[in-house]
Formats: C-alpha cells, sequence, structure tokens
C-alpha cells in the first residue's frame, strides 16, 4: 500500500521531468506519508515532505518529529526541520543537487514560494504541479474503501439514534447538537464538516448554520452530517419531518428520491461526472424544476469531505473502479424549504455499490 502510493507520486516526478516534489497540503502529506498531525494555520504547518527518485523525506519540527517518526510509513525518513523550515527544505534542495522541484502551488502560499525562491537562488526552478498530487487519491485502494466504509457505518449510525431524539418544538441548534453527542457516542472521530440541520424556510439554502429557529411540524428538515474513522470521512443527507407532511412536501421529496434512483442506477464505470449531473438535471428539466437544482449532483469522498471526481456540469472525470462519490440531488424552494438525499457509492468493475443503509423516509 504504502510504496505504492511513493511509487504513483514518483510517476508525476518522471511525466513532468522533475527532480524532486514538495508536498505542502497536508492531506496529501497524510496520504503519502501517514504522518496524521493536522495543520494550525496556511503559514504554520506541522511538518512537510519532499519526495524523490530514491527517498522521501518527512520534515517535522523538533516537538513533531518524534510523532512524525512513530507514525511514517515505510519508506519514509523523518528529520528535523529548523525554523522557518524553508530554509531546511531549501538547503536540502541545494545539498541534493535537484533543480526541477514541483511544488503544490494551490495549497503553498505566496510567503513560503518567496521565501524558498529567495534560499533556492536562481539555480533552481519550482515548477506548479496543479492538483496532481490530489488526483491520486481520487481511486481509493481496498485498504481506503474499508475506512470510508466504517466512517459511513457511524454516520449511518449516528443518524439513526439522532433522528429518535429529534422532535418538532426543538431548535435547528438543540437538534445539530444531539447528532454531534450521536456521533461522538458511536465512535466517530468528530465531525467531517459542520453539521447542518434546516428546518421550514431554512431549508431552501443548501448550506445553513443551525440557529434558534423552533422546528415545527409538517415541514421538511434537512440533516447533512459525517463521521470521522482514522481520518476518512462519511457524508450523509436525509430530509425528515414530524407529524403529517404537507402535499408540497411529499411531491418534492418523491421527486428528488426518483432522481436519485436514476443516478444511482447509472453511475458506472466510463460515465463522466458530467453525465451522471445531467441525468438527474434532465429530469428535473422535464417537470419544470431544473432551476431549483442549485448545486453539483455529488464529489469525491476521502480524508477530505470533497475531493475528486466531482460528479457536476462543469466535470471533466470520468469514473473508474475505486472512486467514491457521493449522489445528493436537492431541490430548494424560495420561502418554503428543500429536499437533499444523499447515498454514498463505491464504483467497482461492472457498476456502483450503494455504502449507505441510513433509512429514508417513506412518504
Amino acid at each position: 500500500m504504502d510504496n505504492l502510493r511513493l511509487d504513483r507520486a514518483r510517476a508525476i516526478l518522471r511525466e513532468r521531468d522533475l527532480d524532486a516534489l514538495l508536498v505542502t497540503s497536508g492531506t496529501n502529506r497524510r496520504y503519502l506519508t501517514g504522518f496524521t498531525a493536522e495543520d494550525h494555520a496556511p503559514d504554520e504547518l506541522s511538518a512537510v515532505a519532499l519526495v524523490a527518485h530514491d527517498r522521501a523525506l518527512l520534515f517535522a519540527s523538533a516537538t513533531n518529529l518524534p510523532w512524525a517518526a512513530a507514525e511514517a510509513l515505510p519508506g519514509i525518513e523523518a528529520r528535523e526541520s529548523a525554523r522557518p523550515w524553508t530554509t531546511t527544505i531549501a538547503d536540502t534542495i541545494n545539498g541534493e543537487g535537484w533543480r526541477h522541484v514541483g511544488i503544490e502551488d494551490e495549497t503553498t502560499t505566496v510567503a513560503v514560494y518567496n521565501r524558498l525562491r529567495e534560499r533556492l537562488g536562481d539555480g533552481v526552478a519550482l515548477v506548479p504541479v496543479g492538483g496532481a498530487v490530489d488526483a491520486l487519491r481520487a481511486a481509493k485502494g481496498v485498504d481506503e474503501v474499508a475506512l470510508v466504509e466504517e466512517a459511513l457505518r457511524l454516520t449511518d449510525r449516528a443518524f439513526v439514534a439522532a433522528e429518535g431524539r429529534i422532535a418538532a418544538g426543538m431548535t435547528e441548534r438543540q437538534a445539530a447538537n444531539i447528532v454531534r453527542e450521536e456521533l461522538r457516542a458511536c465512535g466517530s472521530e468528530g465531525e467531517a464538516f459542520p453539521t447542518i440541520v434546516a428546518s421550514g424556510p431554512n431549508a431552501a439554502k443548501p448550506h445553513h448554520a443551525p440557529g434558534d429557529r423552533v422546528i415545527q411540524e409538517g415541514e421538511p428538515v434537512i440533516i447533512d452530517m459525517g463521521a470521522v474513522y482514522q481520518g476518512y470521512c462519511g457524508d450523509l443527507t436525509r430530509t425528515v419531518w414530524f407529524g403529517q407532511p404537507s402535499e408540497q412536501l411529499v411531491t418534492i421529496y418523491e421527486t428528488v428520491a426518483a432522481a436519485q434512483a436514476i443516478a444511482l442506477a447509472k453511475a458506472a464505470p466510463g460515465v463522466t461526472g458530467r453525465e451522471l449531473d445531467d441525468s438527474v438535471r434532465a429530469f428535473f428539466a422535464a417537470r419544470e424544476l431544473d432551476r431549483f437544482f442549485v448545486h453539483s449532483l455529488g464529489h469525491g469522498l476521502g480524508l477530505r469531505i470533497h475531493e475528486a471526481p466531482s460528479a457536476g456540469p462543469a466535470s471533466s472525470d470520468t469514473l473508474e473502479p475505486g472512486h467514491v462519490v457521493t449522489i445528493e440531488p436537492g431541490l430548494y424552494i424560495p420561502d418554503w424549504g428543500g429536499v437533499r438525499i444523499e447515498d454514498v457509492v463505491l464504483i467497482e468493475a461492472k457498476g456502483a455499490r450503494n455504502l449507505t443503509s441510513a433509512p429514508k423516509h417513506s412518504v
């Protein structure tokens, strides 16, 4: 597993004629080296990695070095870095005689780039690699799939427990706190993202911070939540209600559920993210509801809550075995509310397997 990840990273070196690759993204650092520490801020990294053709180095401060060394995967050498770490990195690059070094330009700050540039001198080219390292994480190995599955199992269990405790008359904030309690109780390491509980008109907002609005009977309540297991994220959205649902809620819910069923059946290797999104958008358009579908159909899931591949109108990704993707159509009606239903699928050789088991409302 670990050597395969480094091998794939080294393929980037060969493809782009690089001597080494500087990894500053905390997520990619964890993926390649095994070091689990999170960064405090963009300018305060817990560690950085240098991957070369013949070695992989993990640089951490004296305080983090024992931790980094203990967690480093096979093939990773942990070393101490000075402050600022750019000095150690630049001196290592110069000392090794590396002249073309790839950088993650999407996560490297301008200040870091300038410090490296000044210390390295004119003999070293810093070459942007864009999202090349992020793309390595798109197709999950068997070990990663197992971790995602466990995160989803925890998420499903926490949802069932939380839904049994939430009731009309509570505020959104109280309901969200119940979700958080159940995530902790089921063994989650935390929240994959801030829990969403959006009721009534607030459910017309795809993203919403739970507030003091009191949940009423018969209205839509969107609950979006995710557990974390060994760094891997779960993601689940269910739309629920308490008491008798309104006629409009029944209609919108049935429409979203039917749209999701179309996408779940279509997901398979070779299908593009855009085609998957189009299948739902066309279904809504035939019912003159497409203007209320205001976000992409889905996204990849793993060490980050949003990662490759994407499934949306602008997606250029093609699904392949090992991809883990959310399928989450939604309709959002201003001044009324909304419905979103989200499952997570694993793309396999002959189709897709739904990894989500949390019950859905029947109408």
